[in-house]
Formats: C-alpha cells, structure tokens, sequence
C-alpha cells in the first residue's frame, strides 16, 4: 500500500512539472507517459517521441525534459523538411 501512495505522488508531481504529458506508472513495467492534446504521432525518423517510458519516476523526468528541450530546437523533429 504504501508504494502505492508513493506512486501516486509521484505521478501527481510528473503531471505538474509536464502538464503537456499523460502520466502514470504501473508496478510491473515501470512509469509511462504519453502527448495529450492533438498531438499527431509522427512515423519518421528523428519525429518527436509520442510516449516514453522508464523503470524509474527520475528516469521518466529525465526524458520528459530532453523531449521538451529538444522541441524548443526542433519542434518538428530532426528531419530534413
């Protein structure tokens, strides 16, 4: 249980510092997020990621801030458009 409640405050506090992502972690594969809003998933290489996912809530935070930082330079991936 009291994993549980940690969890969920970690969830909560991914979802105030990436109000842009979907969050949420699951005890057997680990932490998850996902674009909301209409962002449209992109097939090409170098395209924005949709999801990400990580073993740890630091691992998903650390990923989280490279997707955002890198959409600051490239907002439309790191394609030849």
């Amino acid at each position: 249980m009291c994993a549980a409640v940690l969890a969920d405050a970690g969830v909560e506090a991914l979802g105030s510092l990436f109000p842009r992502w979907r969050i949420w972690a699951d005890a057997v594969t680990g932490w998850h997020a996902c674009r909301r809003g209409g962002f449209i998933q992109d097939y090409h290489q170098g395209a924005p990621a949709f999801s990400v996912h990580a073993a740890t809530a630091g691992e998903l935070a650390a990923q989280l801030h490279w997707q955002e930082a890198a959409e600051v330079h490239a907002p439309f991936g790191c394609s030849r458009r």
